[in-house]
């Protein structure tokens, strides 16, 4: 009987499952190969009816075949867009900007300058602040917005920022002439002439489904990935307005056989010089969700959660751990000055630590994964880079790199990569993908902590920032102090520390751990700056036993000047706010970007911008509350 009804459910999957030829207009590619293009509400409803009715049963592994698809979809319909440049005056003749992956490709940040102003993103409020020179430093302007501002992007006299917010949205039905109001996620992208800092004037609002998960900006274009939920009893095709009127309700791309757990994904793009239409299209994908942008093209990467039933055994009649491990699934997109065109999809094992563990050069994209799998009754956990061609095939693999490890942090630099994978040691791996189709390790050292940031200081020296770790009487290991180190990687063989530092006790942090856009370094000044929450050590006197000591929280950044041939110089520290007690809860002062201007260093709380001498940062040559 259990065969018979396993080979009952399999016909009926197959009869849903529409079959598509390379003639079919909705769809381009194999009957193998294929996403199904979605347009209408109602082929929307159609598709989950058919797709999801089989969750609350157990298929037969023979169809599992039929599951484990590569899908590509047809090229989708592209619109030009016009770049113009633009410049404030009476700035700084040199300034820092965000501390960014690819060069060129800005990111959206809640924080922003232009060698003059300072903008930031705080509560609800979009604060512009003067502070060339910091002599005169005063706030300008708070415009409130409604909602969460989630990031912003500056262009000259224009700048946008997304707003994440829950409330009414509009649904354009396929009968309806008007549009139906619902209830949702909605980020709404609020472009403002800024010409005036005085008196910003909001020029423009364009609304996208779901909540902002991240943007770029190449030139004047924007692109925006926003995430929406599944509304399963009454699906709803996404939609992008400006008031009332419909801008565009792109087509949305699903995969044949949708995973257990998937949301609306749209990717989109404007020009914020130009008024026209913005063009995007939306993608059926997992809860989470990768972004890697290059001049050319987006990189959209997530992990394939498969169906509950997807391992049922038939026979025993109950479920087992797959042996297959973690799968990812990647799209790329083609990017011309707004245009926006699919071209490929593909698979790769394993899943992402971050953006920066993928990179795309001379048209292949290199990504590094840790994978995880239940194998003969025992959890193996190792590491792997793959180099997949422009199609999104796999040309080159390096696997089962750091066994029982992960990877807590990757660097992609030309043909090579720095990789770092942490247990008890962090091995610093150097990986040679010269050949594509041939990685293979050049050299490896090992020393205590590991790196949760990395960044080029040049082409022979690299800089990770992470924690340091002792080793506990059982064996393992516990985290203490921030760490930064500076590597000699001129010999790739042999892979050296110039010099390191722990910075604070257990407990101690920074925001660079957590985003790169904290991170700041001037090269040209030989100026680096850590913003730090520091756990430090206050000795007891008052007692009659020895080495008493109680803990205080110090906020602030810390200061370096490097040498490449003897490490880190101590500039200085800059106290965003005095020293509290460990207990005492106070985040409004702790730095969370910097900048600099010129000869000037500034560190940015959520309250406060403090500007000092880059010479000697403890010379404070301005404070700002806001």
């Amino acid at each position: 009987m259990i065969r018979i009804a396993a080979v009952l459910i399999v016909l009926l999957v197959l009869l849903v499952i529409p079959v598509v030829s390379v003639t079919d207009t909705d769809s381009i590619g194999t009957d193998t190969e294929t996403l199904i293009e979605i347009t209408s509400e109602q082929e929307f409803k159609d598709y989950i009816e058919n797709q999801t009715r089989w969750y609350d049963q157990l298929y037969s592994s023979s169809y599992r075949e039929a599951e484990d698809i590569m899908y590509e979809a047809a090229p989708m319909p592209s619109a030009s867009m016009a770049t113009a440049g633009k410049s404030v005056s009476d700035g700084a003749a040199e300034y820092s900007t965000t501390n960014v992956q690819v060069t060129g490709v800005d990111e959206a940040d809640y924080l922003k300058n232009d060698g003059k102003y300072i903008y930031i993103l705080r509560d609800s409020s979009l604060i512009i602040t003067d502070v060339y020179p910091p002599q005169s430093g005063t706030v300008v302007s708070e415009t409130e917005l409604d909602g969460s501002p989630a990031g912003m992007f500056i262009d000259g006299d224009l700048l946008v920022t997304f707003i994440n917010e829950y409330g009414n949205r509009y649904n354009y039905n396929d009968e309806e002439i008007a549009p139906s109001s619902i209830r949702g996620d909605i980020t709404r992208a609020w472009i403002f002439d800024i010409s005036d800092r005085a008196h910003p004037e909001r020029i423009r609002e364009i609304t996208f489904p779901g909540t902002f998960e991240n943007g770029r900006m190449i030139g004047e274009v924007v692109y925006v990935i926003t995430r929406d939920s599944m509304y399963y009893s009454e699906p709803v095709m996404p939609a992008i307005y400006e008031g009332t009127d419909l801008l565009i309700r792109p087509s949305l791309w699903c995969p044949p056989v949708p995973m257990n757990q998937f949301n609306i994904y749209t990717l989109a793009s404007f020009d914020l010089t130009d008024t026209r239409n913005v063009q995007a299209s939306s993608f059926l994908m997992g809860w989470d969700n990768t972004l890697y942008v290059s001049a050319d093209n987006a990189y959209l990467a997530y992990k394939k959660w498969n169906p509950y039933w997807w391992n049922w055994n038939w026979q025993s009649g109950s479920s087992s751990q797959s042996d297959e491990g973690q799968k990812s699934v990647i799209h790329r997109f083609g990017l011309d000055e707004g245009e926006i065109t699919y071209q490929a999809t593909g698979t790769f094992p394993g899943y992402l630590l971050n953006q920066f563990s993928l990179d795309e050069f001379e048209d292949n994209i290199r990504v590094a994964t840790t994978n995880e799998q239940y194998k003969t009754d025992t959890w193996v956990q190792d590491n792997n880079v793959y180099v997949l061609s422009p199609s999104l095939d796999i040309i080159g693999r390096l696997e089962h790199l750091a066994q029982g490890e992960k990877i807590y942090s990757a660097r992609f630099m030309g043909d090579l990569l720095y990789l770092v994978t942490f247990k008890q040691i962090d091995p610093l791996f150097v990986i040679d993908l010269s050949n594509p189709r041939q990685p293979g390790i050049l050299g490896e050292l090992k020393i205590p902590g590991y790196s949760d940031y990395l960044h080029p200081y040049d082409s022979t020296h690299l800089i990770g920032v992470g924690k340091d770790t002792e080793e506990t009487v059982s064996g393992g290991v516990v985290t203490t102090g921030v760490k930064v180190a500076l590597f000699d990687i001129s010999d790739l063989n042999n892979p050296t520390v110039i010099d390191s530092r722990v910075i604070g006790e257990k407990g101690s942090t920074s925001e660079v751990l957590e985003d790169h856009k904290a991170f700041l370094l001037d090269r040209n000044k030989s100026i680096m700056v850590l913003p730090i929450k520091e756990i430090v050590k206050i000795p007891l006197t008052d007692t009659i036993f020895p080495d008493s000591y109680t803990t205080a929280s110090w906020q602030g950044a810390y200061v370096f000047g490097i040498d490449p041939k003897s490490g880190f110089i101590d500039t200085g520290r800059i106290a965003q706010d005095q020293m509290r007690p460990n207990d005492y809860y106070w985040s409004g002062s702790s730095v969370r970007r910097s900048a600099v201007m010129d000869s000037v260093l500034y560190t940015i709380s959520d309250n406060r911008i403090i500007g000092s001498d880059i010479n000697n940062p403890e010379n404070r040559l301005m404070m700002l509350n806001f």
